[in-house]
């Protein structure tokens, strides 16, 4: 089991948990075994994003250049490493996580994010390194980044009818603010935009793609709602009648508009187990294949591969359209959803009611105050089996340990509301019997 790494790269509370000891022996075990030369790094609008390139800057030597692109977007990493020809890519941020966290993705030359086996490898290392600060890397800056990003975007964007929309853009105190502002510009689409302003603490704050009732209650009646996360790898949407499209909306809409063009790859979709059973019902009826991953974006990419897809995502709004990105972005996302409105003719709201009926979810957060014992998490997991078996005609009741914080999740499925309610308190009763609950 992996002790630094998660789903998503290693996080943490800067100079607590994600210590400068620490990132300096991850960029020391990256740099033997890895050897880059050359390491891009971009970042979100974090306040501790500086002190940890400072960070990451003295954790290599001097054999390694360390080039600081600034705030963009997560995606664009791919197009940097592409065609700047850097070795490796580092992601100062922790995503969709409050702003007091801060973290490291690290991203290989093809733009895809390091493989379990690597970071496993890496973790060998990082316990074993020995330090040498007595050369820090070559450090330059580039402003070159967002061109290279918007290029590679807009070269995505044929097909879109600007004419159609009128858009309103959260854009969580984050990454994304100037090149969505710069990308809708240059399309020539109406849009209102909100939380732009980053004062390096509100990022996520009560807003984004992990709050999008935040934008709901803020945007034009009529609009068609787009809202990021922090380092804007995700999007959530919220469609003219004010509902909420989340990564299953968009994954069956998708597939539908990449099939119909004959895009969609082996006639496959991947997705996780946290999935919608809509989505698997609304995919069937459209005879597409499925594959189910578990949750993290880089097994939904690592699952594309396997299996030729050119599509695949999760519910949370990391959707991947591999033949254009190895990795999500919401941007990227944003444009192929705004195609295939436009390829169809008919508003998001009717083609969502057209596509798929989503059984009524809820996810329950349990805050741990210690690490999850695997034993007590398997007899967990079998007393929740008996649970949804007794009580859940349709559906089902799925528990993981989250691979970001230090919480439980629950995800409740059912055919009705009225099921999802008769089971909240036995959930509760048997959660707190075996976890110690903060």
């Amino acid at each position: 089991m992996k002790t630094y790494f998660g789903t998503d790269g290693v996080r943490g509370i800067p100079e607590k948990d994600l210590s400068k000891e620490l990132v300096h022996k991850i960029c020391k075990a990256v740099e033997d075994q890895l050897s880059p030369s050359s390491v891009a790094v971009i970042g979100d609008t974090r306040s501790t994003r500086r002190m940890i390139f400072q960070w990451i800057a003295e954790g290599f030597s001097s054999k390694t250049a360390v080039v600081d692109y600034g705030v963009l977007p997560s995606g664009s990493m791919a197009y940097i490493l592409n065609e700047k020809n850097h070795d490796l890519g580092f992601i100062i941020s922790a995503s969709h996580n409050p702003s007091e966290y801060n973290g490291i993705k690290i991203i290989d030359k093809s733009g895809s994010k390091l493989s379990d086996e690597s970071e496993a490898l890496l973790e060998e290392r990082i316990n074993n390194v020995e330090l040498d600060l007595s050369q820090e890397a070559k450090v330059e800056s580039s402003s070159e980044g967002m061109d290279l990003y918007l290029q590679n975007l807009l070269s995505c964007a044929e097909g879109i009818d600007s004419t159609k929309f009128n858009l309103s853009i959260d854009c969580a105190n984050g990454a994304v603010t100037d090149s969505a502002k710069k990308l809708l510009d240059t399309l020539s689409i109406n849009y209102e935009i909100f939380n732009i302003d980053s004062d390096g603490l509100n990022i996520n704050k009560e807003c984004g793609a992990t709050n999008p009732l935040s934008l709901k209650k803020s945007m034009t009646n009529g609009y068609i709602g787009l809202t990021f996360d922090g380092d804007a790898d995700r999007l959530i949407m919220v469609d003219e009648e004010g509902s909420i499209a989340n990564g299953d909306v968009m994954i069956a809409l998708l597939a539908k508009y990449l099939n119909q063009i004959e895009k969609l790859n082996a006639s496959t979709v991947v997705t996780t187990v946290m999935a919608n059973v809509g989505l698997q019902k609304s995919l069937d009826a459209m005879n597409i294949s499925s594959v189910v991953t578990p949750v993290g974006d880089k097994y939904v990419a690592e699952a594309m591969e396997e299996h030729k897809a050119s599509l695949g995502g999760e519910q949370s709004g990391h959707i991947i359209l591999s033949d254009y990105l190895p990795v999500g972005d919401g941007l990227l996302t944003g444009i192929f959803m705004l195609k295939a409105i436009s390829f169809f003719g008919l508003k998001l709201s009717e083609l969502r009611k057209e596509l798929i009926t989503e059984y009524p979810q809820k996810l329950i957060n349990f805050h741990l105050s210690e690490t999850l014992e695997a034993s007590k998490l398997d007899m967990l997991i079998q007393e929740m089996k008996e649970i949804e078996e007794a009580n859940i005609s349709e559906g089902r009741i799925f528990v993981r340990a989250s691979g970001t914080e230090p919480l439980l999740r629950v995800l409740i499925e059912a055919s009705t509301n009225e099921e999802i309610e008769q089971v909240l308190h036995l959930i509760e009763e048997t959660t707190t019997k075996y976890l110690n609950i903060k």
